[in-house]
């Protein structure tokens, strides 16, 4: 291994996780992380994170500085000159365990982050089944095809409550999991509220029994997905109640300082995030708020480079740039000026738009709603074909 101290600039291949961590999706699929490309093999009690050949390799290449395949998202994002999950997360945890050079990097597997199921009570447009029981029953009715999710290994079967130190917990909706419900019972129960939470909600669901459960845990991050105000938000994840999740907000508050907010920006939301964001410093005197593309490997392109009005959208951004997010969180601000120079730059293609209007109105009729009503702007594009 190498000696030399580490320097996510020069080695542009290393990632503390897969040294770490262990990701395992709702089709018991193995991934290095949750942003990466799934690995060819499915999670079983077999499965040793330390000796997999897979895994071995991963580490081997990213030590000698060599890319790897899985990881192109995280590369993609670094030549936009944009902060990485890779170098975010790697950051973060050499701090944490104190590690200054490559030769003290070892496999340990302490953080997990598992899906473990994808019970959920929205259905979110750019979601998709395995990760939605409402768009899996949805899909369903509406006879597209699905990968329902095929849950064989449950939470409480893969993490290791003795060497545990972080859960990455997401859904579906961890709130209403019966299996993480079951995972919160047994830490507490030997002694393990000392297990960092890190928490993705949608934030419709904050009853009193997971607040009960998660009061005994000293340290919770809470990641609340919003992708617009009031009823933009309802429109986009369906069919979220804005008062609830308001009122949610603030139960949330309660429990942790610890909470910050995921914006999925589409083509559903992309004039509209300055009214989001203005909500949020509303009710937070700094939030900290993640501004994520949306991805999809389907064949619908949500992108919001495809929104055909592209100087609406460049204004909206704009007027994040008077925000104090803007001002005081560089990751906010490089990620602006980024979908700002993306929609500059970026050509509209017009068959991409024709099928996304063709599926959203397909989800608009099966669900009784009209775009129309919700989203104007992206309304008034239809002209263009």
């Amino acid at each position: 291994m190498h000696c030399n101290s580490i320097d996510l600039d020069k080695n542009k291949s290393f990632c503390i996780l897969p040294f770490i961590h262990l990701h395992v999706n709702e089709n018991d699929s193995i991934k290095p992380c949750c942003f990466s490309a799934k690995l060819d093999k499915k999670y079983s009690q077999e499965f040793d994170f330390y000796s997999d050949l897979e895994f071995t390799n991963i580490r081997t290449k990213m030590l000698n500085g060599e890319p790897i395949p899985q990881c192109t998202n995280c590369y993609n994002i670094e030549k936009n000159n944009l902060q990485s999950f890779r170098i975010r997360d790697t950051t973060e945890w050499l701090e944490k365990l104190n590690i200054k050079n490559f030769n003290e990097v070892i496999p340990n597997l302490i953080y997990y982050d598992v899906r473990n199921d994808n019970l959920c009570n929205l259905s979110c447009r750019m979601c998709y089944p395995g990760a939605s029981s409402q768009l899996e029953k949805e899909y369903t009715q509406l006879g597209w095809s699905i990968l329902p999710a095929s849950r064989r290994s449950q939470l409480s079967e893969i993490v290791n409550y003795n060497t545990i130190q972080q859960l990455y917990i997401a859904g579906g909706e961890p709130t209403l999991m019966p299996e993480f419900k079951k995972f919160l019972k047994k830490a507490i129960q030997l002694g393990r509220t000392d297990i960092h939470l890190r928490i993705i909600t949608n934030g419709t669901n904050v009853n009193q029994e997971i607040l009960n459960l998660l009061k005994k845990f000293k340290t919770i991050d809470v990641t609340i997905s919003l992708d617009g105000f009031d009823k933009i938000n309802r429109y986009i994840r369906w069919p979220s109640d804005w008062s609830t999740i308001d009122k949610n907000i603030d139960k949330l508050k309660s429990l942790t300082s610890n909470i910050s907010f995921n914006v999925t920006v589409s083509i559903w939301n992309i004039t509209s995030i300055s009214k989001l964001v203005k909500y949020l410093e509303s009710k937070f005197d700094q939030p900290t708020i993640f501004l994520n593309e949306v991805m999809f490997s389907g064949k619908i392109n949500y992108s919001a480079a495809n929104f055909p009005n592209k100087k609406l959208a460049i204004d909206d951004l704009n007027l994040l740039k008077n925000t104090k997010t803007y001002q005081n969180e560089y990751y906010f601000k490089d990620k602006v000026d980024y979908l700002i120079t993306q929609m500059q730059n970026t050509q509209v293609n017009i068959k991409d738009l024709q099928d996304f209007f063709d599926y959203n109105d397909a989800l608009d009729k099966s669900r009784n709603i009209k775009l129309q009503d919700y989203i104007p702007e992206l309304e008034k594009c239809r002209p263009l074909f």
